[in-house]
């Protein structure tokens, strides 16, 4: 099949969708099927295909639009506010551009994000299958960033039907966790029968090659590393993490904690740290391109996040084999098994945080076997072939459903 990969969000970037995509492309690659993109550019100036270097300019759609829509708005929805304007009218100028690339030469697309997804199930060909994933839900990250306030507010109906929308309009769905998946079906009353839970999966090999070809090299100050890779935004919850280390350094002081990534909050979080007297225990090490090595050098893997999905960042820990502290959000409880192959904790709760990296510390036998299990876990349920077979057969029903 020759297969359409789109996105609205910007390739490439740092994160969870753009690792997917490349996981995916290189698996449907591999089974000889053809793999174009489709995504923002980073510049957010342009809808562009990287591989094939077509691009669509978006100020001479997007103007005009702004122009018509706003006219609109203000005769037919004169309450609505800016928030929800800016958003429709920026859904609008990507389908309107993703029109003008030549989608009837592809078997199937495959979309994801609830917005490309609601933009190319209007617009792509009658012929065309169309399957969906969804990454998580933006709902929880506007709850937590402070832009909806409060349920049945204008903004939360605008965000309720943008989800409801992106999950029920390809012909299939996958889900990477059950937790989304009930999330889907509870919530936003999407049919069941719609929607597939498939794991992510990661180039194992290639981590377990790069991981392998590392040697660590023991710190002289012999102070455990916990690592926190991800970017630095709320929902992502380091401020806890930095709370946990400042009640954990009245117990114990042999520990420095990495926070490899970037983003809007790393002032704010550096000034936390400070005012706690974490100056010597915690290191703001931004993007990094290095972090199988970082993991390689790690003692213990920390996640602390508030909203999350089905995280590719405590994937990647467990095939290095490290034991793994994360919160109960979203789908992390189905990554690992507590005391098994690591530990949870409730979102937002510092004290627990510091007693779980506590136990770790104070528990080198523990946390030896965490590392091992983690290990084994990662290596065998992180293969990428198991994402691809399932998500190939998924193609296969959308097809069937086109005919």
């Amino acid at each position: 099949m020759k297969i359409l990969l789109a996105t609205f969000w910007y390739l490439p970037h740092v994160g969870g969708v753009d690792t997917y995509l490349k996981v995916l492309k290189q698996g449907l690659e591999e089974r000889g099927h053809q793999v174009e993109l489709l995504a923002h550019h980073p510049s957010m100036s342009e809808i562009y295909q990287p591989l094939s270097g077509k691009t669509i300019e978006k100020k001479p759609i997007l103007y005009p639009l702004y122009e018509l829509m706003m006219d609109y708005f203000q005769r037919e929805q004169p309450d609505l506010e800016d928030w929800a304007r800016f958003r429709e009218i920026e859904s609008y100028a990507f389908e309107l551009a993703s029109s003008l690339f030549s989608l009837d030469q592809f078997d199937l697309i495959h979309t994801h994000d609830v917005i490309s997804t609601r933009a190319y199930a209007r617009i792509r060909p009658e012929r065309t299958a169309h399957v969906a994933t969804i990454h998580g839900l933006l709902m929880e990250e506007f709850f937590v960033t402070g832009e909806i306030t409060q349920e049945g507010s204008g903004r939360w109906k605008y965000s309720f039907i943008e989800e409801r929308l992106g999950a029920s309009s390809a012909d299939r769905t996958i889900l990477p966790s059950e937790w989304l998946r009930r999330e889907y079906v509870n919530r936003f009353f999407v049919n069941p029968e719609k929607l597939t839970v498939i794991p992510y999966g990661l180039n194992t090999e290639q981590i377990i090659r790069e991981a392998d070809a590392i040697t660590p090299i023991p710190r002289s100050d012999a102070k455990l590393v916990f690592l926190c890779p991800a970017r630095l935004v709320p929902y992502k919850g380091q401020r806890y993490l930095i709370e946990a280390l400042a009640k954990l350094r009245q117990v114990r002081d042999d520990f420095i904690c990495q926070f490899a990534g970037d983003g809007s909050q790393r002032a704010e979080l550096e000034a936390l740290a400070a005012s706690l007297g974490l100056q010597d225990h915690v290191q703001f090490l931004g993007n990094r391109s290095d972090v199988v090595r970082l993991l390689k050098q790690a003692d213990v893997f920390v996640l602390p996040s508030l909203v999350e999905n089905h995280s590719l960042a405590v994937m990647e820990a467990q095939v290095i084999g490290l034991p793994v502290i994360t919160t109960r959000a979203g789908g992390n409880g189905e990554l690992l098994t507590p005391l098994h192959t690591g530990m949870l904790v409730e979102p937002r709760n510092s004290q627990q945080l510091a007693e779980a990296l506590l136990t770790l510390m104070e528990n080198p036998d523990l946390r030896k076997r965490m590392a091992e299990n983690s290990r084994r876990w990662g290596r065998k349920h992180w293969h990428p072939a198991n994402m691809i077979e399932r998500t190939l057969h998924v193609y296969e029903q959308a097809c069937e459903d086109r005919k």
